[in-house]
């Protein structure tokens, strides 16, 4: 991890700005500054110099002035008869400088992230593809199946994943992940210096200051929500060679699997033992309590493998969850269909 951490502090160069550019979508709606990205792809030759300044002096200082990191918040509706707040999905329009930056930091974080995310974690991760995860769970589903043997798939929902997220234990995160000192700080200050105002009616209201929490748009968030939620398959991982947990066993080498992520994603596979149960339940609420992280156990979904109706529906009610029909919907694609009928459908 020492060689990564040189590569994450090392100065910025003209070359990882320029390629950051060029990778972002140049027609997405104008930011709090009023410039798209076109203007920055459009006039590179131009700007690039005093580009390269603006992210040395980022790199000097590891601040990002609140001017460049103002976002403004709109509101999307989620459905077309709209009545209640909760009917809307807010979005954080972010400066096309700040993007810029953070697009940079998040591909060098990239490129060190496998080396401290644990495989059962496919988000986010160099050479770790969204396919991969579903078509593992379905052969963990299906194997289990075949075994007649009992067991349940737990998916959880996460309450407002993205705004439970608290700056300080993120920070104690990457410290224990050996981050360095100036890298964490440059998270704090991309985190930290944020500004935000509501837009109403394309007018813009009071602005306010944040605590906690990530932004959609920031292209820095899902790298950083990668590293919040690997503390939890640290714990499960922990419990699992405590023997608290056992997870299904699965292939030749009866490799016990407890859990899978992606991003905020998340299955777990478990015999029906209540105590095993209740351990795992345990644990999401110590995780809840110290990361900030909630989770909605009355909109989580239990699904029985070999299982009666009236045994599921017990389990469920120990985990306060809701006994559900296969199949689950994971990553957009069907988990527990027959085999193979799954592929077919995302073929589409």
């Amino acid at each position: 991890m020492k060689e990564s951490v040189s590569r994450l502090d090392s100065p910025f160069t003209e070359e990882e700005i320029y390629k950051a550019i060029f990778q972002l979508d140049r027609d997405k709606a104008p930011r709090p500054n009023g410039f798209t990205i076109a203007v920055f792809q459009d006039c590179w030759e131009m700007i690039k110099e005093k580009l390269v300044r603006v992210f040395a002096e980022f790199h000097r200082n590891k601040i990002i002035n609140q001017r460049t990191n103002a976002s403004f918040i709109v509101l999307s509706p989620k459905k077309s008869l709209t009545k209640e707040i909760s009917d809307f999905r807010p979005i954080s329009l972010i400066t096309s400088l700040y993007k810029i930056i953070v697009k940079v930091l998040s591909g060098r974080l990239r490129g060190v992230l496998h080396e401290t995310i644990h495989s059962t974690q496919g988000a986010f991760v160099q050479w770790r593809q969204i396919l991969d995860a579903v078509l593992i769970a379905n052969e963990i589903v299906d194997e289990k199946r075949q075994s007649r043997k009992e067991g349940i798939v737990f998916k959880i929902d996460f309450k407002k994943a993205y705004d439970h997220v608290i700056w300080d234990f993120l920070d104690h995160v990457l410290e224990k992940k050996e981050f360095s000192h100036r890298w964490r700080k440059s998270m704090r200050g991309c985190l930290s210096t944020v500004s935000f105002v509501v837009l109403v009616n394309g007018n813009a209201k009071r602005w306010f200051k944040a605590s906690r929490g990530l932004r959609q748009d920031d292209p820095l968030s899902p790298f950083l929500f990668t590293l919040f939620t690997d503390v939890l398959s640290r714990m499960m991982l922990r419990a699992e060679e405590r023997n608290s947990l056992k997870g299904f066993r699965v292939g030749r080498n009866r490799t016990g699997v407890t859990h899978m992520q992606f991003t905020d994603d998340t299955i777990f596979f478990s015999n029906t033992c209540e105590e095993e149960l209740q351990t795992l339940k345990s644990l999401l609420l110590v995780f809840g309590h110290i990361s900030g992280f909630k989770v909605n156990l009355n909109k989580s979904n239990l699904f029985g493998i070999n299982l009666e109706q009236n045994h599921l529906s017990r389990l469920a009610e120990l985990l306060d969850c809701k006994a559900s029909d296969w199949p689950i919907l994971y990553q957009g694609l069907p988990l527990g269909e027959p085999k193979g009928l799954w592929l077919l459908g995302s073929s589409d």
